[in-house]
């Protein structure tokens, strides 16, 4: 971790104890001259190695016209205003290093969970480092023990404390296939678990490295200031320059100088982004960029998935109908299992799992086809199988009874979904699944509308089920029966009238919607790779009352870097006049100068106070 350069706080103590000294006339000229130029010198060190590796990186480092200042004030024998400032600046890097060690600090504490090590079952019990640890590893986590890697839980059952991702402290209830989370805490006596990636690829290591890149991203405000800062120099010589030419006097132009020289600009953006993006993701959310948390303070607009976002995700079979008596449910329900162990999407599993709960041995299927939005075909046992919605059975040209569609209204009026099964081009049956609203989500879409967000729902469920939902939840604006592609144009509608649009989903559908999207957000690491990649940001607690925290964190770190902007320029152009005036001289300007820096960072300290949502918004 990084320390506060050691060298820079006894030289400041001891810069200060002899600028004390010489206002109590302890120490006497010629001692005085000598010992100011040796303080001007040593606090020129540090800035000549940090000036040196911004070279390297071809980059200009603003503390060179701090330095050229000292340099002019020692050649123009100014030892004591030399002193003086070289001190300022010696307290205002000390400031500085502190805020960026918290910063990284904070960085460690989100990776420290991890444990060192990890127990590999096989014929006997092995530790192994959990470097060593690869995809599809069978591993034992003891009773209080971490999870060392993402992996999903093999055990009947367990009893996990997650708050090292989600902030939560409250203990989550497992079940076998259920996704663990490397860093969380067993609590239960003892689980099995396979490792679904290695340590250096786990959730935890990958929000550790996030937010370590966060500080060397540039995002479009990062660049304007640097910009800002640029043109400011250039304006500051200028002045210098011009103020030297007419008045002869170099230390009134050096005043004007100090005064408008934007060192501390170089931090305000990266130092703030990356504290918004860390804070987040210790509350399990992923921000995989600083330029996605930018573009989050701009959003006007959340576009929401149907299921698996506004409801639980975790659907269960209602009931399952058979279209001919004479054919055996069991067998039926053998087929559709059978084809659906090859789909993402969400109301597969419980149909896999009510096949599993019942003992129903899944087949091997050929010629599987996804159709995006539609469903799914394959042949099975030699017999051609397609489960999915209405437009599937429209396309394959099979017949759905009249007392089959009125028995589905119903239950679609019931808030229940409804796969239509056809076995060979024949209608074989339906199984009707239902999946909860989310636990709270009515008081989270009330939280987002006080936040002045339109909220709109797009799924690919039908008219009479997505009305249910939207007016449970009191959303006006919603589309159903929509495929992939009819997502991708209305959030291109939605964009090209002015919304900057957040799109939640969680299943492989969703994906192309995501990359659409201003911003993007996967719900949960349950998604494939292809939705968590095409996504920006990822609830890892795959929970969606995070959404006005998320907002009202990234809004509130925006207002500080914003702030910090103005308050730092307001500072520095008034020194400048004054400087300009003659109403303060070089070491007012100087003052002044550290006073706007001191001002930035006890102000960006202020987003380690961020503690729950209330505190964001």
């Amino acid at each position: 971790m990084k320390k506060i350069n050691i060298f820079l706080v006894p030289l400041a103590c001891l810069s200060g104890i002899i600028l004390l000294a010489n206002l109590l006339k302890w120490i006497t000229p010629p001692l005085t001259s000598g010992l100011f130029v040796a303080i001007t010198v040593l606090a020129i060190i540090p800035m000549l190695q940090e000036i040196y590796l911004s070279a390297r990186r071809k980059r200009m480092d603003l503390s060179l016209p701090v330095l050229v200042t000292l340099l002019i004030l020692l050649y123009i024998n100014e030892y004591w205003i030399a002193a003086i400032f070289a001190w300022m600046t010696l307290l205002g890097r000390i400031f500085k290093e502190y805020i960026l060690w918290k910063v990284e600090k904070s960085v460690k504490e989100i990776s420290k969970s991890l444990p060192d090590i990890a127990y590999l079952k096989g014929n006997t019990l092995r530790e192994i480092p959990i470097q060593q640890i690869r995809k599809g590893d069978i591993l034992v986590v003891k009773a209080g023990g971490r999870i060392p890697v993402d992996g999903i839980l093999l055990s009947k059952e367990a009893s996990i404390d997650e708050s090292v991702i989600t902030g939560e402290s409250k203990p989550v209830y497992k079940t076998l296939n259920d996704i663990l989370v490397a860093g969380s805490i067993n609590q239960s006596d003892y689980l099995e678990m396979s490792a679904t990636d290695t340590s250096s690829n786990s959730t935890l290591a990958q929000i550790h490295k996030m937010v370590e890149q966060a500080q060397s991203r540039n995002t479009q405000l990062a660049r304007f200031t640097t910009y800002y800062a640029l043109v400011t120099s250039i304006v500051a010589l200028v002045g210098t320059i011009v103020i030297y030419f007419f008045t002869g006097e170099i230390l009134r132009a050096l005043a004007f100088w100090i005064a408008l020289v934007p060192v501390i600009f170089a931090i305000i953006v990266p130092v703030a982004t990356t504290i918004g993006i860390s804070i987040l993701a210790k509350k399990g959310i992923m921000v995989k960029s600083p330029e996605a948390l930018e573009d989050l303070t701009r959003i006007n607009s959340i576009v929401l998935d149907k299921t698996g976002t506004l409801t639980k995700g975790s659907p269960e079979i209602s009931d399952i109908v058979v279209a001919d008596n004479s054919t055996d449910k069991k067998l039926f329900l053998q087929l559709v299992a059978s084809i659906e162990k090859y789909s993402e999407h969400p109301l597969a599993r419980p149909i896999i799992k009510k096949a599993s709960e019942q003992g129903i041995t899944i087949h091997p299927a050929q010629d599987i086809q996804v159709l995006k939005g539609e469903g799914i075909t394959g042949t099975c046992l030699s017999r051609k199988i397609a489960v999915g919605n209405k437009r599937l059975m429209d396309e394959l040209s099979v017949t759905i009874p009249a007392v089959v569609e009125d028995i589905t209204q119903k239950k679609e009026a019931e808030g229940n979904s409804v796969l239509y099964v056809a076995v060979d081009n024949l209608f074989s049956g339906t199984i009707y699944v239902s999946d909860p609203l989310r636990e709270n989500i009515k008081d989270t879409m009330d939280k987002l509308k006080a936040m002045n967000v339109k909220l709109t729902m797009l799924t690919g469920d039908n008219k009479v089920v997505a009305s249910g939902v939207a007016n449970e939840l009191g959303l006006s604006r919603y589309y159903a029966g929509l495929l992939p592609q009819d997502k991708i144009k209305y959030i291109q509608q939605f964009k090209s009238q002015g919304e900057k649009v957040i799109m939640t989903g969680d299943g492989i559908n969703d994906a192309p919607a995501l990359s659409e999207a201003t911003v993007g957000i996967a719900m949960g690491l349950r998604g494939v790779d292809v939705t968590l990649n095409s996504a920006r940001v990822v609830l890892v607690h795959d929970d969606i009352q995070a959404l006005p925290y998320m907002l009202g964190t990234s809004k509130r770190v925006m207002a500080i870097i914003r702030f910090n902007l103005i308050i730092a320029t307001t500072i520095h152009v008034t020194t400048a006049i004054l400087s300009l005036i003659g109403i303060i001289g070089i070491l007012g300007s100087a003052l002044m100068h550290q006073v706007s820096s001191a001002v930035v960072i006890l102000n960006t300290l202020r987003l380690f106070t961020v503690r729950d949502s209330s505190a964001a918004t």
